[in-house]
């Protein structure tokens, strides 16, 4: 689909292409494939990527994605059910991947939502494990916050992510009922809201 956006150098609207991922609850002729799909220009589809699998350029419930405006337009998705973050380019074409299941920092545990931010760090909703988790554009690691629980700076089930104009975190908890809005490291509680 297209999205009217400011320029950054104050020129005036234009219209961009975004990638959209569409998986089986979407689209049920993807239902069997579990591929990522792109459109553009009004919704007029333009091509797919990636099949069922565990390998590079497989997918297992892809169930979410953001593009890396800043890394040569990247998609980056969350394979939920293979426990990873995968990197493609605009083609579909395999970057890199990183994740697995577990409970260590850097492994996932039903991952959700990805974002990145003007840093270009890619930000993770991690909903098994009760954290958002951090990492490089690479994969590399970099922290994590939340823990499981109902407060503020806790997590139950963390199911998006996203960043304002600041790179503050904020987080839809899922069985808090709450948003959340975190600094840019996460290392405060900057709102809450909900009940």
């Amino acid at each position: 689909y297209q999205r009217r956006v400011h320029g950054d150098s104050g020129e005036s609207d234009k219209n961009v292409n975004l990638p959209i991922v569409m998986w089986h609850s979407v689209f049920r002729e993807f239902a069997l494939g579990l591929r990522c799909g792109v459109v553009r220009d009004e919704a007029t589809f333009v091509g797919a990527f990636g099949s069922e699998g565990l390998g590079d350029g497989n997918f297992n419930h892809p169930v979410g994605l953001c593009v890396d405006y800043s890394d040569n337009n990247h998609i980056i998705v969350v394979d939920n059910s293979n426990y990873r973050i995968v990197v493609t380019r605009r083609d579909g074409t395999f970057v890199r991947t990183f994740g697995s299941y577990g409970t260590a920092l850097g492994q996932f545990k039903d991952p959700r939502s990805v974002c990145v931010n003007s840093a270009g760090l890619v930000i993770v909703a991690d909903s098994g494990n009760h954290r958002v988790q951090m990492f490089s554009r690479d994969g590399t690691f970099v922290r994590a916050f939340g823990a499981h629980g109902t407060a503020d700076d806790q997590f139950s089930h963390p199911i998006d992510v996203c960043v304002d104009g600041d790179d503050n975190i904020i987080v839809a908890d899922h069985m808090s009922h709450k948003v959340k809005g975190f600094s840019r490291d996460g290392s405060a509680v900057l709102r809450a809201f909900g009940t």
